[in-house]
């Protein structure tokens, strides 16, 4: 039990009551008395107030979560009891992993009322999470007291990569639009090496595409009207080792990863291919085989929300092999990795032409900005000319790296963590706008 406000601004009431009630009577009397009526009203409102929890509690919010996204998780209340109660509940939340602004519910229900209530949190974590308990404090009849209950509401809450995106880069794409601080343009996908029809030449189109003898046959200029290929298969590699295990901005460099390959994955079905995933790490930890669809998307999703960045070294060579021994189409493959020294990328390197000999490969870093700003703070102690020099250096190294991928025919996306996103799907875009195979 426990003691509200009305309670003790009762109390203090009394204190004024005996100063000056101890001007006629005996003040010890006064106080005794008092305390004793205030008791007893206390008594009174606990043994009057409902003994069990007159409160039924039903979970309605989602179960499926986006990182980094705010979302609300619901309960549907029902004040069982012939009274008006004020209820205050709050969830078990596991704040390590996520963030509220406050848990704490306040709701006033009217006696056999119901009424939804929510609150407001934001997963910094992917990953399967159970919410066990909610804990639900009312007032008294008299509003004295309070009766605290502890109610067992166990939940399996999954926090998925930002899955609202989606409709977002969808929606871009329709528009040939991307809004990222200002207003960028995405490239579009309208050029294509498979013949859909022909048509009257107009002012604009490329000589290259008039079909001559449709032309003389017709006697007006008439060209080939081309689409995109179909059905090319787009494989997406995520290295869930050392690399990819810190983090930038406060956001892991996994979590950015895993965002922008599902993002990637819709807007690959979008236009028509086939989309697979492979994570790996000292072995290959999950693989979905190229598809199509929404349903074929949820696989991907679920295949990924769970997976953890560790510090060890990857095994390229059993991811490479793995998709070998799956795959005989000629495909791209889009690399999320990270190289930590020139050594580390020319030891990768030497797997690499396992898969970038017969298929299109894009390797996808994310900048270090902290080495960026290191590089243009100006120096004015010896300390920071030593920072300086060595962030010029690790620079000059990783350019060297990416110099070397481009050379091996590979191609490099070096993206600030806010672009990943943008770039990737671009680069998607122009592979497709641009190759043929």
């Amino acid at each position: 039990m426990g003691l509200t406000k009305r309670f003790v601004y009762l109390l203090v009431v009394g204190v004024i009551i005996v100063g000056v009630g101890s001007l006629v009577f005996n003040p010890v009397f006064l106080f005794i008395s008092y305390n004793l009526l205030c008791g007893a009203l206390l008594a009174l409102d606990y043994y009057i107030s409902p003994a069990t929890l007159p409160l039924k509690v039903e979970f309605c919010g989602p179960t499926k979560l986006s990182l980094y996204e705010e979302e609300s998780l619901s309960f549907r209340l029902f004040n069982s009891s012939e009274y008006q109660l004020e209820f205050l509940l709050r969830d078990e939340v596991p704040d390590y992993y996520f963030q509220t602004e406050d848990e704490l519910i306040t709701c006033q229900l009217d006696a056999r009322g119901e009424e939804t209530v929510s609150y407001s949190l934001t997963a910094t974590k992917r990953g399967s999470f159970t919410f066990s308990n909610l804990y639900i404090k009312f007032k008294g009849r008299l509003g004295l007291c309070t009766k605290s209950f502890k109610v067992e509401l166990e939940r399996e809450i999954k926090v998925y990569p930002s899955r609202k995106n989606i409709a977002k880069y969808r929606l871009m794409m329709i528009n040939d639009q991307f809004q990222k601080q200002g207003r960028r343009n995405i490239r579009r996908l309208g050029r294509g090496n498979s013949f859909e029809s022909l048509r009257e030449y107009v002012s604009g189109d490329e000589y290259k595409k008039i079909n001559w003898k449709a032309t003389a046959r017709l006697n007006k200029p008439i060209v080939n009207q081309y689409q995109p290929e179909k059905n090319q298969h787009v494989y997406i590699f995520i290295d869930t080792g050392r690399p990819m295990s810190y983090q930038l901005k406060g956001k892991r460099k996994l979590d950015l990863a895993i965002n922008t390959a599902v993002a990637l994955a819709d807007i690959v079905n979008q236009k028509g291919d086939q989309v697979a995933a492979l994570s790996f790490n000292t072995a290959v930890e999950n693989i979905v085989l190229p598809g199509k669809g929404a349903g074929h998307r949820n696989k991907i999703l679920d295949a990924l929300y769970d997976i953890e960045a560790t510090t060890d070294t990857s095994n390229y060579q059993e991811a490479f092999q793995q998709f070998k021994k799956n795959e005989r189409h000629h495909s791209i493959i889009f690399l999320f990795t990270d190289f930590a020294t020139e050594e580390e990328a020319r030891n990768i390197l030497k797997l690499l032409p396992q898969i970038s000999k017969n298929n299109i490969v894009v390797v996808v870093l994310l900048e270090n900005e902290k080495l960026e700003q290191a590089a243009r703070t100006e120096a004015n102690s010896d300390y920071q000319l030593y920072t300086k020099g060595v962030a010029l250096e690790l620079l000059t190294e990783r350019q060297k790296i990416i110099k070397l991928l481009n050379r091996h025919g590979v191609f490099c996306i070096e993206s600030p963590p806010e672009e990943l996103d943008y770039q990737t799907i671009n680069k998607y875009i122009e592979i497709k706008n641009k190759l043929n195979f």
